[in-house]
């Protein structure tokens, strides 16, 4: 078995909002260790801060109080090119994107790595067609986004996270 390492850890974090200069904690004094090789599920009912403390984690809202570290670095210590190869994150809000094909969107998990004008070398399609391939969606390659069903575009993209090719 291989060995495990700490991959994220939260110290004494409080997630929420600010709301006209008021803030509004979600969650509060979490403190806990994600690990490599490991699955970690979030449950929780509706309204428990589940989404607001994974858009926390990932870098897309900020922490009201504490610590992320990922690594053996501070979250706020990362540039946004440097995250963005560091997580991968597949939320359940729906994209409002349209004219693109499925191929194209899961190209766009090759972002930090294609540079501004995001052109792609043969080893980047290449981990674009295994992503498609891992998720099962070939079938869907060719179909623009705006055509699929709220769970074919799950699947883009979980295959968009994994071309993304985070740890």
């Amino acid at each position: 078995m291989a060995e495990q390492h700490e991959t994220i850890r939260l110290s004494h974090l409080d997630t929420g909002y600010c709301v006209r200069n008021e803030r509004v904690a979600v969650t509060k004094d979490i403190n806990a260790s994600l690990y490599s090789g490991e699955l970690t599920c979030l449950l929780g009912p509706n309204g428990a801060g589940k989404s607001t403390l994974l858009k926390t984690l990932t870098g897309f809202i900020a922490p009201l109080n504490g610590e992320i570290t990922i690594g053996s670095k501070s979250l706020t210590d990362y540039t946004d090119s440097e995250l963005a190869k560091v997580i991968g994150v597949v939320l359940t809000e729906r994209l409002s994107v349209s004219n693109m094909t499925v191929s194209e969107l899961v190209g766009m998990g090759r972002s930090p790595y294609t540079g501004f004008w995001g052109r792609m070398d043969r080893a980047d399609k290449e981990i674009v067609d295994e992503a498609i391939s891992l998720v099962g969606i070939e079938s869907l390659s060719g179909r623009t986004v705006q055509t699929l069903s709220d769970g074919e575009r799950q699947k883009v993209m979980i295959a968009k996270s994994l071309a993304q090719e985070t740890p």
